[in-house]
């Protein structure tokens, strides 16, 4: 688990399955299904230079999710997805925010 709270990032979950890591970031929950709040977050996914918005499985939670084959991965690479995901939460955090009232 990662915790940078200075760029927004808090219990982030890592997780190897090789060949694969996969980084989770919880952001919030969707009180109901909002075509306006769905389309938007795919919209903002067009940004996102690593990783994208994905739902959980019972699609109920927003999450941020990255997953990298670990034999390609460096250092900065994972910093720039780290990177990656406070820039994003910084620049997006109002609409975040109106979101999760919904």
């Amino acid at each position: 688990m990662i915790e940078r709270e200075q760029d927004g990032i808090k219990n982030l979950i890592i997780g190897v399955a090789p060949p694969i890591l996969i980084m989770e970031q919880y952001i919030f929950t969707l009180n109901r299904a909002d075509t306006r709040v769905l389309q938007s977050l795919l919209q903002k996914n067009r940004d996102i230079i690593h990783g994208a918005f994905a739902l959980d499985e019972e699609g109920k939670k927003v999450i941020f999710r990255y997953t990298v084959q670990i034999e390609n991965l460096g250092i900065n690479e994972f910093e720039g997805a780290l990177n990656s995901l406070g820039l994003l939460l910084s620049e997006y955090y109002e609409q975040i925010i109106e979101f999760s009232k919904n």
